[in-house]
């Protein structure tokens, strides 16, 4: 065999092998991406259990990927696996440190499991990888709140109200801080701010009444009770007409 056939046949080896690995690193992650599609479709449909599963077979073939594990970590919170999910959100840090939604989202599990210096780290963390996202802002306020830290809730609540004025929820948590502070006047004015925005919320209309019976205005909590109550009765009506008629057999 010459030299030039030698190289050739060299060279097809190559050309082989380089082909063969090529299809089992395609492969790999065509079957990643299958497993993640499922998993995504069984989390969609509140299946999150299931969910998991699929998860943790696509991590077994890909190894480290942020993704996944941020994923996961978001079935297992839909699950209340709130030191699992953490876990999974910690992991993904690692791998990503740049990862807003997995520094917001252990923020979350960690405010469940009320660890609130945690929660306040996490979601410090998320506001500086993205400051404009209201709901880092918000739950940040709602972990001060939750350590005692009425002042600084209020500081996040007022940011985000600041850039989104039609937050409801970021009025209505103003107006608790307000009230654990003892200022009544402002908690009255943020429950009322929220109800101009959403009128149907039935608690917003009881936090006003307990507000204006502390400041002596029983007549006017009266008929911010009467509106909650309105608000209350009409929901059950609602859900009750969701509820399927189906007719129960009678067993002679």
């Amino acid at each position: 065999m010459n030299s030039d056939n030698r190289i050739i046949r060299k060279y097809f080896g190559l050309l082989t092998a380089v082909i063969l690995i090529a299809g089992v690193l395609l492969s790999g992650c065509t079957e990643t991406d299958r497993l993640k599609d499922e998993a995504k479709a069984a989390f969609d449909s509140g299946r999150y259990a299931e969910a998991v599963s699929l998860y943790n077979q696509a991590i077994q073939l890909s190894g480290s990927n942020s993704e996944l594990y941020y994923l996961k970590g978001k079935a297992l919170f839909e699950l209340v696996m709130y030191k699992d999910a953490i876990d999974a959100f910690t992991i993904a840090i690692r791998l990503k440190q740049d990862y807003p939604e997995a520094w917001y989202m252990k923020g979350r599990a960690s405010y469940m499991m009320a660890d609130y210096d945690e929660a306040v780290r996490s979601f410090y963390k998320a506001i500086e990888l993205d400051e404009g996202n209201t709901e880092y802002w918000y739950y940040r306020g709602l972990a001060l709140s939750g350590r005692g830290q009425y002042d600084l809730a209020i500081s996040h609540f007022d940011k985000i109200i600041q850039m989104d004025p039609g937050m409801e929820k970021a009025w209505s948590s103003r107006g608790y801080a307000y009230v654990m502070e003892k200022n009544y006047t402002e908690a009255l004015a943020s429950f009322e701010q929220a109800l101009k925005i959403n009128p149907d919320n039935a608690e917003n209309w009881i936090n006003k009444a307990s507000v204006l019976r502390v400041l002596g205005r029983a007549d006017e909590a009266d008929i911010a009770i009467s509106q909650a109550n309105l608000l209350y009765k009409k929901q059950g009506e609602v859900i009750a007409r969701k509820i399927p008629k189906t007719p129960i057999a009678v067993i002679p």
